[in-house]
C-alpha cells in the first residue's frame, strides 16, 4: 500500500519538532501538520514594540493584553475567549498555535525531575507513579539538553538542601549559567540566614554561541518573545527536520482521526483557512498537540467502532488535567535592588521540593520573578491621582523595591479535571472549542496554608513589607496531564513508550503523557520522554 508519509507528525512545537527531526535525520519521510501559520522573529518583535498596551506579568489584570502572535478565526488565540471555563477554578492556560509552538514566549525554565518524582504514589502515597525510573530516563535528559541546548550551574544541588549535587547527572550541562544579577546576589544573601539555599534555574538561554543562537544579552523579554533569539523555541528543530527532508504544512488544523476495525490508524483529516477539506495517510503517526488540543482531537475522532474517540478504552482520554498551580506575594522591599536585570526568571528557592511532607502537603517551589514592574507601578499610582516630579520619584522608588515571590505547586492528576470539545461553541472552521473543567483538592489547599506561612518568614528575613499575599489559584501555563502513560490499558492512554495502547501506529509526545509532575517545570522532562520515543519509533518505522 502507497502512504503519503512515513511518520505523519500532528503539531510543530517542541515535542512534535524534536521527534520530527530525528526521523527526518534517519531517512524517514516526515510531514508535519500545524494548525497555525508561520512567524518570524523580526515581525512578532515589530508587532510586540509597537503595541500601546504590552504583555505583562507583573499584574495579572493586563496578562496577555498585547500579544503580538496572530488571532485568524481558523485557530483562535488562548489569550482570548477560546478556552471554555466550567469548573470551580480557572485554567487559563495560554498556548500558541503557530509553527514552533509555545516555547516562542515561554520562561525557558528546563528542569530535570528528582528520582522520587516518578514514584510518588508509592512513596507517598498520592497521585501516580511512572512507568518508568528516573534512571531509565536519564540519558535521554543528557540528549534533551544538548538538543534545547541548556545553560545551567554544574554540581548544584537542585534539591534545595545545599548539599551535593542533584538529581545525579551523567553529564554537565553543554553551557554554563548565566550570570547573577545583583538584587538575586543579594535577595540570596539575606534568606540564607533563615536556611533557604539559593538554586540557579536551568534554562535554554545561551550563554555562548551555540547552534547558531547568540548569547544572552539579557533583554528580559522572554515572554513573549526572545529579540535576539538566545532562548531556544520549536522552530529550531522544525528547520532542522526540514533540512533532512520533511515537509511542513502550516495552517492545516487536523480534526478527525480515522482508524480500522484491528485499530490501525489510518489517515488524518484537516482543513485549510478556506474550510477546504484535505486527507493524509502514513504508515505511522504521532501526535504532538499539546495537552489541551490533543485529548480534543482524540474525542472529536469519534465513529461506530470508536463511539468514545480514539485511544479511548480505558475513558482516560481528557482527564487527569494537572498544572503548577500556584500563589503569590507581592513585596516591597526596605533597600534597592532593582529586579529586572537578565532573563526574567533566575532565582528559585525548593526547601519542600522533596521528603516526608508529601504525604501531607504537595511539592512546591518558589521563584523570584525578574521583571520590571514600572509600567503596572506607574498605572497604579496614576490612578491614585500622582502626576509630575512625585509619579517620577515614586516610580523609581517603588521600581527599585517592587518583588514578587510565585510559588508553584505540584497538583494530584485528578479524574474530573478534563478536556472535552464544547458540544455548542465552535471556531470559524466549525470545530468545537474545548471546554476545561479544573479544581484543586484538600491536598493542595494544605500547601497553599503551609507555602503561606513560608512566605511570610521569607519576607521577614529581608525585612520587607507584604503588599499583598495572593492565595488564589493562579495557572502557571505548565500543562500536563490528559493523555497519561502508565502499565495498565486500563488506567492510561499510552504506554511508557508513548505508543496509544489501543492503537499500535499511534505514538503521543508532550508533557499530556506525564503521569506526575514534581514540582518544576516539565518542558524538559517532556522533551526527554520524546526523545525515547524517537529511539523506539527508529526501530521500527
Amino acid at each position: 500500500m502507497a502512504y503519503d508519509t512515513d511518520v505523519l507528525v500532528i503539531g510543530s512545537g517542541v515535542m512534535g519538532a524534536l521527534i520530527a527531526a530525528r526521523m527526518a535525520k534517519a531517512g524517514k519521510s516526515v510531514t508535519i501538520l500545524e494548525a497555525g501559520p508561520r512567524v518570524t522573529r523580526a515581525e512578532i518583535v515589530e508587532v510586540f514594540r509597537n503595541a500601546p498596551v504590552k504583555l505583562s506579568l507583573t499584574n495579572i489584570k493586563l496578562q496577555g493584553a498585547g500579544s503580538p502572535f496572530p488571532n485568524p478565526p481558523h485557530i483562535p488565540s488562548t489569550y482570548g475567549d477560546y478556552l471554555q471555563q466550567t469548573g470551580p477554578v480557572s485554567y487559563p492556560t495560554k498556548y500558541l498555535r503557530v509553527v514552533g509552538g509555545t516555547t516562542w514566549h515561554f520562561g525557558s525554565a528546563l528542569w530535570r525531575m528528582i528520582p522520587n518524582d516518578f514514584k510518588i504514589a508509592t512513596l507517598y502515597g498520592h497521585g501516580r507513579d511512572w512507568p518508568m525510573t528516573y534512571e531509565e530516563l536519564e540519558p535521554y535528559y543528557c540528549e534533551a539538553e544538548e538538543e534545547l541546548g541548556v545553560s545551567g550551574m554544574d554540581g548544584q544541588d537542585e534539591s534545595g538542601h545545599g548539599g551535593e549535587a542533584s538529581p545525579p547527572r551523567s553529564k554537565p550541562f553543554p553551557m554554563k549559567g548565566l550570570p547573577i544579577p545583583y538584587f538575586q546576589q543579594r535577595l540570596a544573601e539575606q534568606l540564607l540566614v533563615g536556611g533557604y539555599n539559593p538554586i540557579y534555574e536551568p534554562n535554554g538561554r545561551a550563554t555562548a554561541a551555540y547552534k547558531d543562537r547568540p548569547l544572552c544579552s539579557g533583554n528580559n523579554n522572554c515572554n513573549p518573545v526572545c529579540p535576539s533569539g538566545a532562548k531556544y523555541d520549536g522552530t529550531r528543530h522544525v528547520d532542522e527536520a526540514e533540512r533532512h527532508g520533511a515537509r511542513v504544512f502550516d495552517n492545516a488544523v487536523v480534526y478527525k482521526i480515522e482508524a480500522d476495525d484491528q485499530g490501525k490508524i489510518t489517515a488524518v483529516r484537516y482543513k485549510s483557512p478556506d474550510g477546504t477539506d484535505h486527507r493524509m495517510t502514513a504508515r505511522y503517526f504521532v501526535l504532538a498537540a499539546y495537552g489541551i488540543e490533543s485529548p480534543k482531537l482524540l474525542l472529536m475522532s469519534t465513529s461506530e467502532k470508536y463511539p468514545n474517540g480514539i485511544a479511548n478504552s480505558s475513558d482516560q482520554v481528557g482527564r487527569n488535567l494537572m498544572g503548577h498551580t500556584g500563589i503569590a506575594m507581592n513585596v516591597m522591599a526596605s533597600e534597592n535592588l532593582w529586579p529586572g536585570q537578565g532573563p526574567t526568571e533566575l532565582l528559585v528557592y525548593m526547601n519542600y521540593r522533596d521528603g516526608e511532607f508529601r504525604k501531607d502537603i504537595p511539592s512546591y517551589k518558589t521563584k523570584l520573578r525578574n521583571t520590571v514592574a514600572s509600567s503596572g507601578i506607574a498605572a497604579g499610582l496614576m490612578d491614585k491621582g500622582i502626576y509630575g516630579s512625585k509619579l517620577d520619584a515614586e516610580i523609581r522608588r517603588q521600581a527599585a523595591r517592587s518583588l514578587n515571590f510565585a510559588v508553584d505547586f505540584e497538583t494530584d492528576p485528578l479524574p474530573q479535571n478534563r478536556v472535552t470539545p464544547s458540544k455548542t461553541k465552535k471556531d470559524a472552521l466549525g470545530i468545537p472549542l474545548p471546554e476545561i473543567y479544573y479544581s484543586v483538592n484538600d491536598y493542595w489547599k494544605a500547601g497553599r496554608d503551609f507555602a503561606v506561612k513560608d512566605l511570610t518568614k521569607m519576607a521577614s528575613l529581608i525585612n520587607g513589607q507584604i503588599q499583598k499575599m495572593d492565595t488564589n489559584p493562579q495557572d502557571r501555563q505548565h500543562i500536563m496531564g490528559t493523555t497519561i502513560m502508565g502499565a495498565d490499558p486500563k488506567t492510561s492512554v499510552v504506554d511508557k513508550d508513548g505508543r496509544a495502547h489501543d492503537h499500535p501506529n499511534l505514538f503521543m509526545v508532550g508533557t499530556n503523557i506525564m503521569p506526575a509532575m514534581g514540582c518544576v517545570n516539565p518542558t524538559l522532562t517532556g522533551a526527554a520522554v520524546t526523545l525515547r520515543t524517537a529511539a523506539v519509533m527508529l526501530k521500527e518505522v
